[in-house]
């Protein structure tokens, strides 16, 4: 059959290259597509429960890809206005960048870090750092702060103050992480000069540096191009020895690379090798297609050289046809064979090499013969080139010579018997471990910067104690929070750990704050109502996202996070067997209690890879079996392939034992590169060691023959794809391209010695009759029948074939240019209206997280405006949950912008005092702040109005507000409002919110909007939502009733009048 398919390529030889060129013109259109691009999700395997609860994590908590940022001044500490000031406007900087969650930003500049402290009055919750010390005692005094707070202790600033960190998370990026980290050096590098150093770290710059070094292929490639091409000339010595394997090769690269951009998969670290592989192996058919051809011309020099040419064509896919079909088969078979690995990247380099394998099978059995008969025959020059005898010749001739008899074969067992027992001494030294940071050397600007920080700082790396309660304020229970506070005491202990932080260390530091700052005090609240209301009392304060990171707003999960120094597999496994039983023994049976973190992603790849590996083995290992077996219908000889194919994974085990190689992601794909393209050489050898016998008769005849022709052709095979890959050392740095060069050229090298030597004696020992023939091998062999060799090539055909079947907004309304308005006047008619003389209202607050999950307060407030028609003093009483409910909190509003705020907390039954407030500080806990709630007072800002619009259907002035001075900023927070006021009677509608440096901070939104008080034309809506942009948090505050009509007294707003409800 194959003849007559060699037949019909030849007399259609014109058609075929025409195909062949529009189907290889189509797939490099798509390489314009191609990119190297990271994703950190492929490499993990995502059913294991590590990856499960890390995922639950991010869910939960936000926390994702995490950047380290160390700023370490040249001299001194961080403690002095010039360092301070780049650590906050990097951090200002980070806020704004495309991605990235404000509020999830870790520095001694983020909103979310609190000085939490106590004087006689009760409990102060300020930020660490909102502006720039104006003097070193000012910088110092952060310092001293800072010291008071332990939870913070080497995770914002190190021991010994020299190095400032920021932590900065940014979501997967469709565009890889070397855009998430050119977005990070972008807002570093204003901050680079003379002054400070900065070292940078985390995740994602090692997979941005994956992404890098993995670039590198656009330069490695063309020299193996090279290198393999010099190999085809030094083994050939004629120039078309030289280019159209080459030709063969490229093309069958396009075609591969072109079905990998057309299913939309990217290269990566791993299955970016796949364009030298499908060279090498292409390059490697080509050269056993081209030796044959040479031979079958030679053959035929009783015929014209055009005819000679095309019958040596027909001759050599007939010949070489099924060996190519069955090597291309059970290459595609190894590879595809990678889909048992639960990690995405391994199954797409599988599913990839050995759809490329595929396209060189059909390359080489249809462009090749097509272009060869269109080629001019070979001259006398020329073939005599090729039958010169070279060192490749002589080298043949001594291997042939080593199995030739049975003393020589009996020194080749002794040989391979001593050499399998030094390899597999070595082989078990192989360790499994997966680092990110051991992919690189240790000379690497990452790497160092990472030792850096990981030796100044708590760690660079994250894992999570994951502990889910059943149900709503699980978290809160004491019996949690003090199995909490053991099992962070146990893994602050462990080397390698350089923090802990969960709610615990918060609630302790609050408990400190609230007995007026003494050290003995800093412990956990007995009761669960106490706990409840510690928190509450924190967010009269605090920021209602400051926790977010540590429990969710249910109090249902809550995480504690462990800073470590390392990412190595084994370490943790270690870790987990010890801690493991800590858990167990102190938490409650209503509690669950998982394990995750980045550092425990390459525990999960280890344990999935060690049985994955096993399976990937054995699998190969059947795959070659049956192929051989089928191809040659011997289960014998079947078996006896698999020789030469432990020999080569003998061999590379032994190599990473000897060089402490480890077992991990990168190096898990060699078995199914070596074994699926080594089990070539054997079966390439056995193929012509029967056809020798059979055409001549003669054993050692045809052994000569054999070495000289498929012994040769396998060592030229080796040799180019071994130097293929041995390009790949050539990559300084990157020890993935090191290891899987020096390793795939173990193995390629491996592979042919042993099959030219091991498996030859063992062939010529064991003597299968399906090679041999009959026992009396003196006997004179017919040649192989016609029919068995296009029965043999058609099955194989029909294998391929099912093979390949199997792995297949509405515009704003502009107003009129010369319209004048008095901006000033709309504001203070603005203010006036959402503030009726007194007031009672019923009603609730939900507040939602960035997460989608919400807390609901049921509330009653009594307001009364004071005597100047300005300010407003406010009582809040909560009366639900139950765990808050009878806490009240008391706010009058001062001339000067701060507030007085008096908090009665039931567990305590005592009310108490918190620090005169700021305006910008939350509003019992909520994406208000006490100015959005109380009012702006209009003298304090510049009013311009911009233009009329619609929104919600109502006409509105549109008025932009900014601070008068930098006091007034630093009072509210805010460097701009725009306000929607609706015409009439002014009340807002929407206001949006803006920071100094113009980014978009909240957006409110003001419906059902009422006339609560005819005689002042008060109004209040019914339902107000403040969108917080930075967070991504939402408060909706919804009244069921509001009534002016109400009689109210100074007695009603006297802190002891807290203690009793209205």
């Amino acid at each position: 059959m194959l003849e007559r398919y060699g037949e019909w390529v030849v007399r259609n030889r014109l058609v075929m290259l025409a195909i062949t060129l529009a189907i290889t013109v189509v797939m490099g259109l798509q390489l314009r597509n191609l990119s190297v691009i990271v994703d950190a999700d492929e490499l993990l395997p995502r059913d294991h429960p590590f990856v499960v609860v890390t995922e639950r994590v991010q869910e939960i908590f936000g926390n994702r890809f995490t950047v380290v940022i160390g700023v370490t001044p040249e001299s001194g500490d961080v403690f002095t206005p010039p360092t301070l000031e780049k650590v906050l406007d990097i951090t200002q900087r980070l806020s704004v960048t495309e991605g990235v969650a404000p509020g999830n930003i870790q520095s001694l500049a983020a909103p979310r870090a609190k000085d939490i402290s106590g004087n006689a009055d009760g409990l102060v919750v300020t930020r660490l750092l909102d502006h720039v010390p104006a003097t070193l005692a000012e910088a110092q005094a952060i310092k001293a702060r800072l010291a008071a707070n332990p939870a913070y202790k080497d995770v914002l600033v190190s021991s010994d103050g020299r190095t400032a960190a920021i932590y900065v998370e940014f979501p997967k990026d469709p565009k890889g992480f070397g855009h998430v980290m050119d977005k990070v050096e972008a807002a570093v590098a204003p901050a680079r000069d003379g002054s400070v150093t900065i070292a940078v770290s985390g995740q994602p710059a090692f997979l941005a540096a994956l992404e890098t070094f993995s670039k590198r292929m656009a330069w490695l490639l063309p020299i193996a191009v090279v290198l393999i091409g010099l190999i085809h000339l030094e083994a050939f010595r004629t120039v078309q020895g030289l280019i159209l394997p080459l030709v063969t090769a490229i093309l069958a690269l396009i075609w591969s690379l072109g079905i990998m951009t057309m299913a939309g998969v990217h290269l990566d670290p791993f299955n970016n090798l796949t364009p030298i592989l499908i060279l090498a192996v292409a390059a490697g058919h080509a050269v056993q297609m081209l030796k044959r051809y040479y031979e079958e011309f030679d053959t035929r020099s009783d015929m014209a050289p055009r005819a000679a040419s095309r019958a040596a064509v027909v001759a050599t896919v007939a010949a070489v046809g099924p060996v190519m079909v069955a090597a291309c088969l059970i290459a595609a078979l190894s590879f595809l064979s990678l889909i048992v690995f639960d990690i995405q990247a391994i199954r797409t380099f599988g599913i990839f090499c050995g759809l490329g394998i595929l396209s060189i099978a059909v390359v080489e059995l249809s462009f090749t013969p097509a272009l060869r008969a269109i080629l001019p025959p070979p001259r006398r020059r020329e073939m005599a080139a090729e039958k010169a005898v070279t060192n490749w010749d002589r080298l043949a001739g001594r291997l042939a010579a080593m199995v030739g008899t049975p003393r020589a074969r009996s020194r080749v067992f002794a040989a391979s018997l001593v050499t399998f027992g030094v390899l597999a001494l070595l082989g078990s030294q192989v360790h499994i471990d997966n680092s990110v940071r051991s992919f690189f050397t240790s000379d690497l600007p990452q790497r160092q910067d990472d030792a850096k920080l990981n030796q100044a700082m708590a760690g660079t790396n994250t894992f999570y104690v994951l502990i889910e309660g059943k149900t709503d304020d699980a978290i809160k229970d004491p019996k949690v929070l003090a199995a909490m506070e053991r099992t962070q005491a146990f893994l602050a202990a462990q080397p390698g750990v350089g923090h802990t932080l969960s709610i615990v260390d918060l609630l302790k530091q609050m408990g400190r704050g609230m007995n007026g700052g003494a050290e003995e005090a800093a412990t956990l609240p007995a009761s669960a109502d106490l706990i409840s209301q510690y928190l509450l009392l924190y967010s009269m304060s605090g920021e209602p996202g400051d926790f977010d990171g540590l429990v969710d707003y249910p109090y249902r999960n809550a995480i504690i996070q462990a800073f470590v120094k390392t990412d190595s597999s084994a370490w943790l496994a270690d870790l987990n067997t010890r801690l493991l039983p800590v858990i167990e023994a102190n938490f409650p049976a209503d509690v669950t209690v998982r394990l995750g973190g980045s550092v425990t992603t390459p525990t999960a790849m280890n344990e999935v890879m060690v049985s994955g590996k096993m399976q990937n083995i054995a699998q190969i290992f059947l795959a070659v079996f049956l192929v051989s077996a089928v191809m040659f219908r011997s289960l014998k000889l079947g078996l006896l392939i698999l020789v030469p194919l432990t020999a080569t994974l003998a061999a590379v085990f032994g190599i990473m034992g000897a060089l402490n190689i480890p077992l991990q992601i990168a190096t898990a794909t060699l078995a199914a590169l070596a074994l699926g393209i080594g089990a070539d050489y054997a079966i390439y050898l056995t193929w012509r060691l029967r056809e020798e016998l059979r055409r001549t008769g003669d054993e050692a005849v045809a052994l000569r023959n054999t070495f000289a022709s498929a012994g040769k052709a396998v060592l030229f095979v080796a040799s180019a794809v071994a130097g293929g890959y041995a390009v790949l050392m050539a990559s300084p740095g990157f020890n993935i391209h090191i290891w899987l060069g020096l390793l795939t050229t173990v193995a390629m090298l491996a592979g042919a010695v042993s099959t030219l030597t091991l498996y030859a004696a063992l062939l010529l020992t064991l003597r299968p009759a399906v090679v041999f023939g009959k026992p009396d091998h003196e006997a004179e062999l017919a040649p192989m029948p016609r029919r068995e060799a296009m029965t043999t090539g058609a099955a194989m055909l029909l294998v391929l074939t099912a093979a390949a079947a199997v792995v297949v907004p509405a515009t704003p309304l502009k107003a009129a240019a010369a319209e004048t308005v008095d901006a000033k006047a709309l504001m203070a008619q603005s203010l006036k209206a959402t503030r009726p003389a007194q007031s009672l209202a019923n009603g609730r607050f939900v507040l939602t997280n960035a997460a989608g999950q919400s807390r609901v307060r049921q509330t009653s407030s009594l307001s009364q405006l004071l005597a100047d028609g300005v300010r407003n003093r406010r009582v809040t009483r909560f009366s639900a949950p139950a765990d808050i409910a009878g806490t009240a909190v008391l706010t009058v509003e001062n001339n000067g912008g701060n507030d007085d705020i008096w908090v009665y907390l039931p567990a305590l039954k005592k009310v108490r005092r918190l620090t005169a407030s700021a305006r910008r500080e939350s509003f019992v806990g909520t994406d208000f702040s006490y100015g959005d709630v109380l009012g702006h007072p209009v003298a304090e800002w510049n009013h311009r109005w911009l233009r009329r619009e619609t929104v919600a259907g109502a006409d509105c002035d549109v008025v932009e507000s900014r601070p008068r001075d930098p006091g007034v900023t630093a009072a509210t927070g805010y460097g701009r409002r725009v306000s929607w006021l609706r015409k009439g009677d002014q009340v807002p509608v929407k206001t949006e919110y803006y920071d100094a440096a113009g980014a978009l901070m909240k957006i409110y939104e003001a419906s059902d909007i009422k006339l609560v008080d005819p005689a002042r034309r008060s109004f209040q809506p019914m339902r107000q939502v403040m969108r917080n942009m930075v967070t991504s948090h939402r408060t909706v505050i919804e009244y069921s009733s509001f009534r002016t009509s109400v009689k109210v007294s100074d007695a009603d707003f006297q802190p002891r009048a807290l203690e009793t409800a209205r």
